[in-house]
């Protein structure tokens, strides 16, 4: 087993058991994260997910870490903890609860259909505000 400091600190405080999560994930396994205990997530429709990316670049604001799923056609961006409200009502976009969980693999690994995008800049998470007035300003396409 991989010890828990090779994997990325700001997504283990995610999981319920860190512990558990860095084994699952040295065994090429997803593992569960909680939502609710370092941020908050939303899921966004993969054609406006592209979109807020490109208003986001052309504001010249901030673009954290984020969950690609090609097979589900989404994106899904955590936001800073308590933050998450300001995406509610969007169209393609859903919050998840306090307490829901996302399976999720390490950054670098393709598992599960799904595949972490982090930017140079770190681990720093997107702002919500920010990602909502890109959501306000993109053409959503189905």
């Amino acid at each position: 087993m991989r010890s828990k400091t090779s994997h990325p600190a700001w997504l283990l405080k995610a999981a319920a058991d860190p512990a558990v999560a860095a084994e699952l994930w040295a065994g090429g396994r997803t593992a569960p994260l909680v939502i609710g205990r370092q941020w908050d997530l939303a899921r966004i429709d993969f054609p406006l997910a592209t979109a807020a990316i490109c208003e986001l670049k052309a504001r010249g604001r901030h673009i954290g870490p984020y969950l690609m799923g090609g097979a589900e056609r989404a994106m899904w961006w955590p936001v800073p903890l308590g933050t998450g409200y300001r995406l509610t009502g969007a169209p393609g976009v859903h919050v998840y609860p306090a307490g829901a969980e996302l399976f999720v693999p390490p950054p670098g690994k393709y598992l599960g259909e799904r595949a972490w995008v982090v930017q140079e800049t770190g681990p720093a998470l997107t702002s919500a505000g920010d990602l909502r007035q890109a959501l306000d300003a993109a053409p959503y396409v189905t």
